[in-house]
């Protein structure tokens, strides 16, 4: 008898997934919007056996959590993949959203701010760190994925309409700044697809190099205190 695969939608807030299980939090944090859900559970909290789970996808969940933080849910999710199983990110292209701050106005600084940085209505509605292709590419790799694939979407007509990405009414900026009122924007996500490709990989020992990146001259004992909270999570 055929096993039915066991695919993970976390923080899905309103986005209910058929065919997938949608996690996200208890319905009494959330301050806007409703999340349609299977589970209520902070992702942080849940656990899967090792090499159990054939897909995990995430939109505009793993920004909100500090960079250790994030690396440590990306090391869980590798061990729950099985082999050749897909990860599926959504998050805000910082780098493609600073090129766009640089050149607009201020009214255009203080959306892309909030892109960025997160909407802050409740406590896990902030953004702690930056993701971007090359950002991806380095992090992933290290922790054991591979056969990746990136999807840059530069505004939500390309999300809600896929059909006209990299069409010339996508690429109409000014007419989408219009359309504000009418729930358009102009804000730049990024989607990185990639697969498990490593089996065993040394957690520690990748978390801790890659944290390392971040550190600013001596700042030995700051890593000490990352890896600290990291460890507690492996």
């Amino acid at each position: 008898m055929n096993q039915k695969p066991i695919k993970l939608h976390l923080g899905c807030q309103e986005k209910y997934l058929p065919g997938y299980i949608n996690i996200d939090l208890p319905h009494e944090a959330h301050t806007v919007r409703k999340a349609k859900v299977d589970v209520e559970a902070d992702v942080r909290d849940l656990s899967y056996p090792a090499e159990s789970v054939d897909e995990i996808r995430s939109h505009h969940l793993l920004e909100h959590f500090s960079r250790q933080e994030a690396l440590l849910l990306l090391a869980r999710w590798h061990k729950w993949l099985k082999m050749d199983g897909l990860l599926r990110l959504e998050t805000p292209d910082f780098e493609e959203s600073a090129r766009k701050f640089l050149k607009g106005n201020l009214d255009d600084q203080f959306q892309l701010a909030r892109h960025i940085f997160g909407s802050h209505e409740a406590d896990w509605a902030y953004h702690k760190d930056f993701w971007s292709e090359n950002k991806y590419r380095l992090v992933l790799r290290e922790l054991g994925y591979g056969d990746f694939r990136f999807e840059k979407i530069s505004n939500n007509v390309e999300s809600k309409f896929p059909v006209l990405k990299d069409t010339f009414i996508s690429k109409q900026e000014r007419l989408l700044k219009k359309l504000g009122p009418l729930g358009f924007n102009n804000l730049p996500n990024i989607v990185a697809y990639a697969k498990k490709v490593v089996k065993d990989v040394d957690y520690h020992t990748v978390i801790r190099r890659i944290l390392e990146k971040s550190l600013v001259g001596r700042e030995t004992k700051i890593l000490d205190v990352w890896m600290k909270e990291a460890e507690r999570g492996m």
